[in-house]
């Protein structure tokens, strides 16, 4: 089984084999059959393995982006490990989470700054969540379209994690 570090993916932006500008047909051949293929009509189209999307140009089939917005599902459902089945053919291997209890926006940024990873913290008001955005552009989100928006932002759980550009 091939395991994708996701600790190597923040550092590099590389999601094992498969880098920005890899092909549709590499990504397939390196982490097999996607759940999903989706032409979204705009230019772009996506992958998409068990929440881990790898969205395309539709004309070049290049990759544009890597992102997974639903970290939680991983979390909760990788059996006791630290080891997130895709598939047959891979894991992810998130064990750079295992010490950030609760992963909160409070909780990640001092477990982060304690290994010594590089990051700005920023805040998207068009969209309306805080990011950490590392060295090389990947970020990390964090739920906060709760209805009052009044929540403390350091009460808030880690939503997704992002690399590229998608529009």
């Amino acid at each position: 089984m091939t395991i994708i570090s996701l600790k190597d993916f923040i550092l590099t932006g590389q999601f094992g084999q498969i880098r920005l500008g890899s092909s549709k047909d590499t990504i397939i051949k390196y982490l097999g059959k996607p759940n999903n293929d989706c032409d979204f009509g705009s230019g772009l189209s996506g992958l998409n393995y068990l929440g881990f999307e790898f969205f395309y140009w539709t004309e070049s089939q290049k990759l544009s982006a890597i992102q997974n917005d639903s970290l939680g599902f991983l979390f909760n459902n990788a059996s006791n490990s630290t080891i997130f089945k895709l598939n047959k053919k891979v894991g992810i291997d998130f064990s750079i989470f295992s010490n950030a209890q609760n992963l909160t926006f409070k909780n990640l940024t001092e477990y982060l700054k304690k290994e010594h990873f590089k990051f700005t913290e920023n805040e998207n008001a068009e969209h309306f969540y805080t990011e950490l955005r590392f060295e090389n552009g990947v970020t990390f989100d964090f739920e906060n379209w709760q209805d009052d928006l009044k929540i403390d932002r350091n009460y808030l759980k880690l939503n997704g994690i992002r690399y590229g550009v998608s529009d």
